[in-house]
């Protein structure tokens, strides 16, 4: 069988995928001649065989929910994260905010306009 990486996935994400176990990246890797600690390329095809399967119950989870870990940081993520300019987030003062007058209402309410006929048991 084959998958594809996407993006971010490492080949411990695409074995965890595939596999239902992180154990599985060594099998991975070397039926498809990757470096282990190396790089997965977006779209890259990984082969995979039905007797790599680690943790059944995993894998299938992980295909019926969609679910696809993405670990890998990229160098541009990476260096953002470390140097990027970032800016924080300034919230404005509830003083700040102009608020619509508001009627003066009558508080009161008339729920019965007719005397109860009937009686509970």
């Amino acid at each position: 069988m084959i998958t594809r990486a996407r993006e971010g996935q490492s080949l411990v994400d695409v074995a965890l995928e595939v596999t239902g176990a992180v154990e599985g990246a060594w099998t991975l890797a070397l039926q498809n001649g990757l470096s282990l600690t190396g790089d997965v390329e977006q779209g890259q095809e990984i082969a995979y065989e039905a007797d790599s399967m680690e943790d059944a119950r995993v894998a299938s989870r992980y295909a019926s929910e969609g679910i696809h870990p993405a670990t890998a940081v990229s160098g541009k993520t990476l260096d953002w994260l470390l140097n990027g300019e970032r800016t924080a987030t300034r919230r404005p003062s509830h003083a700040l905010i102009v608020a619509d007058e508001v009627a003066p209402q009558s508080t009161r309410a008339s729920v019965f306009a007719e005397a109860f006929t009937a009686t509970f048991a």
